[in-house]
């Protein structure tokens, strides 16, 4: 028995996973080895996402609905390329919402118990989460001053200067990622969550100068990836970077021993790695590294 996080009602916990399962399941499926590696640990292998005993059975089915039909209608088809124009109503706004609330709340926890973020900072995102909460449990119809956002990470074209240097595709398109971001210069917060290419923030305080320009979910609308005219400018961004820095540094970790195992496994189903999308992804990067 415990405290649900959702409802704040003493009930059986369940341990829930903070970015919904279905993503896991699906990059294992199509990982060119059959396996996934955490970048903190790169060297043992993993079999599902995180998992917290954070919400009561009734309010983890709260989620599940949301949670199928994005992934029926917006993440399986993306990452099979067949993804073209996706027509959504508050279900989005809902889904995306409960994947920000969960690692907002938890990084709450973990801020409050180091006592390492600014009491100001502290504030804002228990703000934020009451919101988000009174939200999923329809105490509420709207967020507020908080905003949800969604950007699909394509072929890049052309990169300048160190761009290149960074292996953006294999990074974005092979990690999935989700924690708050707290930025001081210019003074901002958001939620920053990466499903392998399926970019999301949730901005909590929202920088003067920001431009998000197609990648607001309203309350329904429609989104065209024939026609992508995405333009963004935040703080927020430079996690890519930061999310791709830190698996280059993860791969310069894994063992002599991971790495023959890594290649015995390519090497048992060449074909299966030869259409992976890790083997575009790695292509991808390549070709950016010689313009």
């Amino acid at each position: 028995m415990g405290k649900c996080a959702l409802c704040q009602e003493e009930r059986e916990l369940e341990k829930s996973h903070i970015i919904p399962k279905f993503v896991f399941r699906s990059m294992k499926r199509n990982s060119p080895t059959g396996n996934m590696r955490m970048a903190s640990q790169p060297n043992r292998v993993i079999q599902d996402g995180d998992k917290q005993a954070m919400l009561c059975g009734v309010c983890e089915d709260r989620f599940s609905p949301n949670e199928t039909i994005f992934a029926n209608k917006v993440y399986h088809p993306y990452h099979s390329d067949n993804l073209q124009v996706v027509e959504y109503e508050q279900w989005l706004n809902h889904f995306i919402t409960s994947i920000s609330w969960r690692s907002l709340y938890l990084d709450i926890v973990e801020f409050v118990r180091d006592q390492n973020i600014d009491i100001i900072d502290l504030d804002i995102l228990i703000e934020a989460e009451k919101i988000m909460r009174e939200f999923l449990l329809g105490e509420r119809k709207d967020l507020g001053h908080i905003e949800n956002h969604i950007f699909f990470f394509g072929p890049i074209k052309e990169a300048s200067g160190d761009t290149s240097e960074f292996d953006l595709h294999t990074a974005i398109g092979g990690s999935v990622v989700g924690y708050t971001y707290i930025s001081h210069d210019p003074d901002s917060s958001y939620v920053f969550l990466n499903l392998q290419g399926i970019l999301i923030v949730t901005i909590l305080k929202k920088a003067v100068e920001e431009v998000w320009e197609n990648t607001l979910v309203e309350e329904k609308g429609f989104f065209n990836m024939g026609e992508p005219k995405h333009a963004v400018s935040s703080p927020v961004f430079n996690e890519l970077f930061a999310v791709a820095k830190d698996l280059r540094e993860s791969r310069e970790k894994i063992s002599e021993s991971q790495k023959e195992k890594i290649v015995e496994a390519i090497r048992k189903n060449p074909e299966r790695f030869l259409k992976s999308k890790a083997y575009q992804r790695l292509k991808d990067d390549e070709r950016i590294r010689k313009r």
